[in-house]
């Protein structure tokens, strides 16, 4: 059951994707060209039982205005959320970007689950009963602005103390210190509604 939800999920971005509906697909810089490296990492506490959680993350670059569009980087599901409150491990992801170019990165923990809907068609004037399934979300998304440096390297942090509010994420630059590295933020995140 959980694999058909997965698939759901995947179909259905794809479909909102070709139909002009959602965002296309980021095609990242390869590892030889010029790039910086995003680290991903997904924090979440509340739930939402009887779904499953995924994490995503959104990115424009060098945007002209605010009505530009995000394309997806990142999208995975991770599982059904149990009722007796364990929250699932969500483990870090890493995106190629373009350095040297603004970019607005949005993040988010969604919630997702599926209903079935009835409705009646008129088929040769004769009334018939379809069923779809419906899709359904809970989630917060923050969104951060930098310009990343090339050869670089930066961690996102996001966090999520409820299911669909007062989320936020940081932008970090790791400067690294033998086997040790530091943390600089470089960008703070305002919440999208």
């Amino acid at each position: 059951m959980m694999k058909n939800y997965m698939k759901l999920s995947l179909l259905a971005g794809a479909l909102l994707a070709l139909a002009g509906c959602g965002p296309s697909k980021y095609q990242p810089p390869l590892d030889k060209d010029p790039h910086a490296v995003l680290k991903l990492k997904f924090k979440y506490q509340a739930i939402v039982p009887g779904t499953t959680v995924g994490a995503r993350m959104y990115i424009r670059e060098n945007p002209k205005s605010k009505s530009d569009a995000f394309e997806y980087a990142y999208n995975q599901s991770f599982g059904s959320v149990a009722a007796n409150g364990k929250n699932l491990e969500i483990p870090m992801a890493a995106v190629n970007v373009r350095p040297g170019k603004p970019a607005d990165v949005q993040m988010a923990v969604y919630f997702f689950w599926y209903t079935t809907e009835s409705y009646m068609i008129m088929v040769n004037n004769t009334p018939q009963w379809q069923t779809r399934q419906v899709y359904h979300e809970r989630a917060c998304t923050a969104q951060l602005s930098f310009t990343p440096d090339n050869g670089q390297v930066y961690l996102l942090d996001y966090s999520s103390p409820e299911v669909d509010r007062d989320c936020r994420a940081n932008a970090y630059l790791q400067h690294h210190r033998g086997r040790r590295f530091n943390l600089a933020k470089v960008a703070s995140s305002t919440v999208v509604k």
